[in-house]
């Protein structure tokens, strides 16, 4: 015999608070315990509760204290509220309609999970160990200047500083490292926001095409235009579809040795840092957001990858713009002199097959794993 829907949402809700991952519809179907438990109030609804499950899910066990910051966190934003979750014996008739907590859209969950990251990155460590580089070299080091890519270029410069080379506006090897459009967008994209933007995938997309030219830190060749004039600077450009064939190629043009660099973190990490950073600029003001986006950085950077992140892909709008910027940039690499190290060819984007737009599933996949890292880092105990 079933209980009242208030007792059988506080037993789920006690199951799932000791670490339980019972779903909503197996739990309906168990035998109601003996002593049941007292209905909290106000009574959790279907998202706190999915999300505290999923959360015990991605852990492997309970995580104590967690549980208790999701349930008392309101979701940010507009979307669902006081989600009733299904019972058979029908639910109010008005708010938002009953919904099987499995079933609940996972823009819902991603932005509960945002609320519960935004009340824990201030206990998180911010270094991410940047590397300084010296702006006075000696005139015995190799001097180089990269330019790009940035994503990539960040990479690369580590190794380069690594191995004692100094990066410097006075007198170097100017380096400009080109890569796909796609992949040059998706790392200026997540630079931005690392620097506290909330730009959406798709907005960014569309202001370029309705600006008609790529950003200027990654228009190739307005870059090399700039640099070609500059006296006994000779400038390099390197063209790759990957990042360590660009970092083997950098090191040839300055001699330096062969070195690995890291992979990024896709498409995902930046979609969950532009949410977060939304939500920080109106809780804690536009000062801080680029401090809290720096501690939600060095949190991602120890979350594990499941698989390979997913590989950033045009709007199918904005294709056939995208098209167009990679072959006037390939002419332009193979008409003008330059020394230019790899395939032009290889700026053209990647057809992947994909819409366009960000995973959702992976960007909840990693909000999971972020909170469950950032209440680690803090002193929480999963």
């Amino acid at each position: 015999m079933l209980t009242s829907y208030d007792e059988a949402v506080a037993g789920w809700a006690a199951h799932l608070r000791s670490g339980g991952t019972t779903t909503w519809s197996a739990w309906l179907g168990r035998d109601p315990a003996p002593d049941t438990v007292a209905p909290p109030r106000p009574l959790p609804d279907a998202v706190h509760l999915e999300l505290v499950r999923r959360l015990n899910e991605a852990a492997g066990g309970p995580v104590e204290g967690l549980a208790d910051r999701v349930l008392a966190t309101a979701s940010p934003g507009r979307g669902l509220v006081d989600v009733p979750l299904t019972w058979p014996e029908g639910n109010r008739g008005y708010g938002s309609p009953a919904t099987d907590p499995e079933l609940l859209p996972e823009e819902e969950l991603i932005r509960l999970a945002v609320g519960v990251l935004a009340h824990l990155l201030p206990g998180v460590p911010t270094s991410r160990g940047e590397e300084a580089a010296s702006r006075w070299p000696a005139p015995w080091r190799r001097r180089f200047l990269l330019h790009g890519a940035p994503g990539t270029a960040d990479a690369v410069r580590h190794g380069l500083l690594r191995q004692g080379l100094v990066e410097t506006d006075w007198r170097p090897t100017h380096v400009v490292l080109a890569r796909p459009v796609e992949v040059m967008m998706a790392e200026l994209w997540a630079a931005r926001t690392l620097a506290g933007g909330s730009l959406k995938w798709t907005t960014m997309w569309r202001r370029r095409v309705a600006a008609g030219r790529l950003p200027p830190s990654i228009d190739i060749p307005a870059l090399t235009r700039q640099l070609t004039g500059r006296r006994r600077e000779p400038v390099h450009v390197v063209v790759s579809r990957d990042a360590q064939e660009a970092a083997e190629a950098t090191a040839r043009v300055l001699r330096a040795r062969p070195f690995a660099v890291a992979g990024t973190g896709g498409l995902a990490h930046t979609d969950l840092l532009r949410r977060v950073n939304r939500l920080t600029a109106l809780t804690t003001g536009p000062d801080r957001v680029r401090e809290l986006a720096a501690r939600l950085a060095a949190a991602l950077d120890q979350v594990p990858l499941a698989d390979r992140p997913q590989p950033p892909s045009v709007p199918r709008a904005a294709l056939g713009w995208a098209r167009e910027q990679a072959d006037s940039t390939a002419r332009h690499l193979e008409g003008d002199g330059y020394a230019v190290h790899g395939n032009p060819g290889d700026l053209a984007p990647s057809d992947h097959g994909q819409p366009g737009t960000v995973d959702r599933t992976r960007t909840l996949e990693l909000a999971l794993a972020a909170c469950l890292q950032t209440w680690r880092l803090q002193g929480g105990t999963p």
